[in-house]
C-alpha cells in the first residue's frame, strides 16, 4: 500500500509540472514594444529594408525609417527631430553630429565609388567623363546637400570639367534615387551616382571614377545622444552582422 501511495503521489507531481509548463506564454523578445527612429541616406533603402525586416523578426522592435538626403536628415537632427540612429553617405555629416554634441557613438560602415551611368539614349553619346562636356549632352547630378552631389562636383572640378559641363546639367534633384529615376526614364543622357546604387538598379557603369578625384567615399552611422541608445546600438550591430546584404548591392565593408 505504501509503495502504491508513493507511486500515485509521484505521478501527480509530474502531472502538475507538465501543466505549469504548457500554460507558460511565449518568451518576450529583447526590444518588443519599442520603436527605433532610423534616419538613412536614400541610396541605402533597398538593403536597409531587408536588414530592418530581419531585425524586427529577431528583436520584436518596430522601426520607423526615414530615407532622404544625408544633408537633409542631418538638418532634421540639428533641429531636434526624433532620431535614434543615423546613416549618412558621407562621414562629414557624422563629424557634424559630433560637433553639435549629439553623437553618442559613431562608426565607419561602408565604402563606395562614384560612377558614370548613361540612359538608353545616352549610351551612344557618353562612354567617359570627357563626353559630358559635348554640346547637346544632358546630365543630372544630385544637389550638394546629398553627398553624391558633393562627390560629383568634386570629381568634375578635379578633372577640369566643371565649367565645361555646367551648361549641360539639366537637373540637380535632392537624392541619388531621383538621379537614377531620371536616367532610367531616359530624361537625360547621363548621371553620376554611387556604384552600389547603380548596381541595385541594374545599370552598368560607363566609367568608375578614381578616388583621387572624389576622395574616399565612406558611409557611416551615428547613435544619437538622448535617443534610445541601446536599441540603436543593437540595430547597428545587427547591420554589421548582415554586412553581406550591403555587399550584394555593391558596397564594400569598411575595414
Amino acid at each position: 500500500m505504501l509503495a502504491l501511495f508513493v507511486s500515485l503521489m509521484a505521478a501527480a507531481g509530474c502531472g502538475n509540472k507538465e501543466s505549469t509548463t504548457s500554460t507558460a506564454g511565449p518568451e518576450k523578445k529583447a526590444f518588443e514594444g519599442q520603436t527605433l527612429n532610423l534616419f538613412a541616406a536614400a541610396g541605402l533603402q533597398k538593403p536597409m529594408d531587408q536588414v530592418i525586416q530581419s531585425f524586427k523578426e529577431e528583436t520584436g522592435a518596430q522601426v520607423a525609417a526615414n530615407y532622404s538626403s544625408s544633408g537633409g536628415l542631418y538638418a532634421q537632427i540639428e533641429q531636434g527631430q526624433p532620431c535614434d540612429l543615423y546613416y549618412s553617405a558621407d562621414w562629414m555629416y557624422i563629424d557634424k553630429v559630433k560637433q553639435i554634441g549629439k553623437l553618442a557613438e559613431g562608426q565607419k560602415f561602408l565604402k563606395d565609388n562614384l560612377v558614370l551611368i548613361a540612359s538608353e539614349t545616352g549610351q551612344s553619346k557618353v562612354s567617359k567623363m570627357d563626353d559630358l562636356a559635348k554640346s547637346g549632352v544632358t546630365l543630372v547630378i544630385a544637389d550638394p546637400q546629398a553627398p553624391v552631389g558633393v562627390y560629383a562636383k568634386k570629381a568634375l572640378t578635379s578633372l577640369g570639367l566643371w565649367d565645361k559641363v555646367s551648361p549641360n546639367i539639366k537637373a540637380q534633384p535632392s537624392t541619388v534615387n531621383q538621379v537614377i529615376i531620371m536616367v532610367k526614364k531616359d530624361q537625360v543622357d547621363a548621371g553620376l551616382v554611387f556604384a552600389s546604387v547603380a548596381k541595385a538598379n541594374g545599370l552598368q557603369p560607363r566609367e568608375v571614377i578614381d578616388q583621387k578625384y572624389t576622395g574616399e567615399i565612406v558611409f557611416g552611422s551615428a547613435v544619437i545622444k538622448g535617443g534610445q541608445t541601446e536599441l540603436a546600438k543593437a540595430f547597428a550591430q545587427h547591420a554589421l552582422k548582415n554586412i553581406n546584404i550591403f555587399e550584394q548591392y555593391g558596397w564594400e565593408a569598411y575595414e
